[in-house]
């Protein structure tokens, strides 16, 4: 029984390829304008014109302004960001000191552990 299904495993491989090959084959060749031109070549296919577009490389218009805007933007909100960080930096500095009982408790907390010691 199992050679029974391996030949039918292998004949199904190999006549697979063999029978959905169908003759839909191309060939292309390219004609340069001063070739003559034979029988063999059954259409010929012209290709599209590109389209021009209506503004230039160089012109950016209302991309470039809208970029511009948003680099402007970006920098207004990178330095309010920063005096808001500078402000919360210089208010840590003016804080009260703590309460004495906290200051205790501070100090008896245990030193760090230190890497090589």
């Amino acid at each position: 029984m199992r050679r029974l299904l391996a030949g039918i495993g292998l004949l199904l491989v190999v006549s697979a390829p063999l029978w959905a090959d169908d003759d839909l084959d191309v060939t292309m060749r390219m004609v340069v304008d001063d070739d003559e031109l034979t029988r063999s070549v059954v259409r010929e296919i012209p290709l599209p014109v590109p389209e021009t577009p209506a503004q230039g490389l160089g012109r950016g218009g209302s991309a470039a302004e809208a970029a511009s805007e948003a680099r402007e933007r970006g920098r207004a909100l990178g330095q309010d960001m920063r005096e808001r960080a500078k402000e919360a930096h210089d208010l840590g500095k003016s804080r009260p000191e703590l309460p004495e009982p906290a200051r205790d408790a501070r100090n008896r907390l245990p030193e760090p552990a230190r890497p090589g010691h």
